[in-house]
């Protein structure tokens, strides 16, 4: 298991610190040479989840693993599901 730590003040955002750390992250292999430096997965709680962090993400080769994050007063936009019912 890859682990790196970043220590941050308690104000501070730990969101804008997860690059970074993702960053210094070296994944040892059982294999010869180098070890490689990026995961190839993150899972993550809903708080990470905006347009740039998984922008971020995806510029690194990292697939994100994150629960969309739901606003209760935002307006779902589009065409809404169908909810198809059995006809007896």
């Amino acid at each position: 298991m890859p682990l790196a730590n970043c220590t941050t003040p308690a104000n501070g955002s730990e969101r804008d610190q997860v690059i970074p750390l993702l960053d210094s992250v070296k994944v040892k292999t059982n294999k010869p040479g180098r070890p490689r430096k990026r995961v190839k997965v993150l899972a993550a709680d809903k708080g990470y989840d905006s347009k740039d962090k998984r922008a971020a993400f995806r510029k690194r080769a990292i697939r994100p693993q994150l629960p969309k994050r739901v606003w209760k007063n935002k307006k779902n936009r589009g065409r809404p599901i169908k909810i198809s019912y059995l006809s007896w």
